[in-house]
């Protein structure tokens, strides 16, 4: 088994991870589809997903309904943790889990927390199919690009992702473009969504990463950020309803295999964004309206922001795709890119929208109006940008995740800046105002204690005196991607540098941690009393989701494991580098 576990026992724990970056084979079939028979062939694989689930009900703020005492609603506060806990439900399509039905849009609701509601699952017995062994337990598997960033949604019956035009399924679509495929649930493909790379080059839209962001599936519609920066409404019916919906008409590509554009946003065209390197915020849905980042960024110097004035954070109309309001901070303090998806909550009746932005703060506004409700600073005052990640500051890659009236969030950077001290925050999400742990109003960066602040707990820095590490000086919490997962008291949290963290969710301090020694783009998902993790080398980890994670069994898959894996009913959807896993789980 490829792991080392650290317990926290009595201030002591074991040695620090060493992290094993590897290349991985990639196969793939010829065909889109090959539909597999259940074999008796055994291999010991491991399999990425960022999903932990508890098996409770959660009402529309990811509170666990079944009584779980350190999460329940009267339950799990700290004395900073004051709000009321049970915040009157607005309504919304997307308000509360639809269960295993469905997970029609990245972290399954608007609070992205990562909990899938599915039971009653074995994951025991799937084997994937490895070089000319079927595997058992395959429902099909289907042919993607060549890179695999985006993660699979499922709704209204069917299944998208984001890829690149590797697979070649559209012979008239030829070289790098931007490709979201469609699904149907036996995995014949419905059609293609195809973009072409913009003229700027790699500054605005690097070549072969294809579409990143997870699109929202809202009844036969869905929404997308594509490598051109566009927000584009698409008709999940394609063209095989023998119509061209919406007021888009100009399609190049209105054949039945192609999608059917509903209506597109320009981002760059209509409001002068500048994407640094791509687009790839995930949309998140509330109401009628839809909300994003913008990936406004720096130069291809890294030296300024070539757009300040243009929006970072959008609202949007998802039937009109008119824009509701816009804003441009951070302004010039972009400090590489904005490649975060956006989070809602409802705080005493009212909806929040959480942006993580460029500049390493995390801004909570009113989904209505726009207005700013409060801001964090997730960086110490001391901490520096550096270009190339040498720095203490860092930006933010993660998803902010609505738990129990607390926002969880954690810094990172570009991967290929590498490793570095990272930071873990919970935050009392009913405050007014900066709520930062400090203050710098000398701008000195020493730092004074905010008397405002919203911070619950804060998990990560250096461990100054050994105690959480058992190493004076090492890092407790790396720079990470992931978005976290909060069930039954625990969060789980996942670093680049191949660590997952079980953190108690009252006090911030460690349980437990796994170094999976491999790096970690996805996110924990948490399901049926399960954690399950991909990683680069292409293992997908199964652990009991318990303070000391131990280890169900890791499974191989045939590529890197970059997104995180999606249950719905009982069928998990893996993507590795280059193809999509349908999984029986009975």
């Amino acid at each position: 088994m490829k792991q080392t576990l650290r317990l926290l026992a009595h201030g002591t724990l074991a040695v620090a991870a060493t992290l094993m970056l590897t290349g991985c084979r990639t196969k793939g079939p010829d065909d889109t589809t090959v539909a597999q028979d259940e074999g008796d062939h055994d291999h010991d694989g491991h399999d990425h997903d960022g999903h932990d689930h508890d098996g409770h009900d959660h009402d529309e703020n990811g509170h666990d309904k079944n009584g779980d005492e350190e999460n329940s609603t009267t339950g799990d506060k700290t004395a900073n943790d004051t709000a009321p806990s049970d915040p009157e439900t607005a309504e919304s399509p997307r308000t509360v889990n639809l269960g295993p039905s469905e997970w029609p849009m990245w972290g399954g609701t608007m609070n992205r927390n990562m909990i899938s509601l599915a039971t009653g699952l074995n994951f025991a017995d799937f084997v994937p199919p490895l070089d000319d062994e079927p595997g058992r337990g395959i429902i099909f598997q289907a042919q993607l690009g060549s890179q695999t960033y985006g993660n699979p949604v499922v709704g209204s019956g069917v299944i998208l992702v984001g890829t690149n035009n590797g697979a070649g399924h559209r012979p008239k679509h030829q070289g790098d473009r931007g490709v979201v495929l469609c699904f149907d649930m036996d995995g014949k493909m419905l059609w293609q969504l195809t973009r072409e790379k913009l003229a700027s080059g790699r500054v605005n839209d690097w070549p072969l990463q294809g579409i990143c962001s997870s699109p929202a599936i809202d009844g036969d519609r869905a929404y997308v950020v594509t490598n051109r920066c566009e927000l584009m409404c698409v008709d999940l019916k394609g063209f095989h309803d023998g119509e061209n919906d919406g007021v888009y008409q100009d399609e190049v590509d209105a054949e039945e295999m192609d999608a059917d554009i509903v209506w597109s946003l320009d981002m760059i065209e209509e409001y002068g964004v500048f994407p640094h390197n791509l687009a790839t915020s995930s949309p998140v849905i509330y109401g009628d309206l839809i909300y994003i980042l913008t990936s406004n960024g720096v130069d291809e110097a890294h030296l300024e922001v070539p757009s300040p004035r243009s929006p970072s954070f959008m609202a949007i109309n998802k039937n009109t795709g008119e824009v509701e309001w816009a804003d441009n901070t951070p302004f010039d303090n972009v400090l590489h890119g904005q490649w975060g998806s956006a989070a809602i909550g409802i705080v005493n009746g009212k909806a929040q929208v959480y942006f993580p932005g460029g500049d390493g703060w995390l801004y909570a506004m009113d989904c209505e109006t726009g207005d700013h409700v409060w801001k964090f600073d997730l960086n110490p005052k001391d901490s520096v940008w550096e270009l190339g990640g040498a720095g203490s500051r860092n930006a933010i890659i993660a998803t902010p995740v609505f738990y129990d009236n607390s926002v969880y969030l954690a810094v990172g950077q570009d991967p290929e800046h590498g490793e570095g001290v990272g930071h873990l925050y919970r935050i009392d999400a009913t405050k007014t105002g900066d709520v930062s742990a400090t203050l710098d109003e000398d701008g000195d960066g020493e730092g004074e204690p905010n008397p405002d602040s919203g911070m619950i707990w804060h998990y990560g820095g250096e461990d100054e005196d050994g105690s959480q590490t058992g190493r004076e000086g090492s890092d407790i919490f790396r720079r990470t991607l992931s978005t976290v997962a909060v069930s039954n008291g625990i969060v789980y949290a996942a670093d680049l540098s191949g660590r997952l963290h079980a953190v108690d969710n009252k006090t911030g301090t460690r349980l437990a941690e796994v170094d999976v020694l491999a790096g970690i783009w996805g996110s924990p998902l948490v399901v049926n009393g399960h954690l399950l993790l991909g990683d680069e080398d292409g293992d997908l980890a199964i652990y009991k989701a318990e303070k000391d994670l131990p280890l169900v069994r890791e499974v191989i898959f045939n590529s890197s494991i970059y997104s995180t894996a999606t249950i719905v009913g009982n069928i998990m959807y893996v993507t590795d580098r280059s193809r999509l896993y349908a999984i029986s789980l009975k």
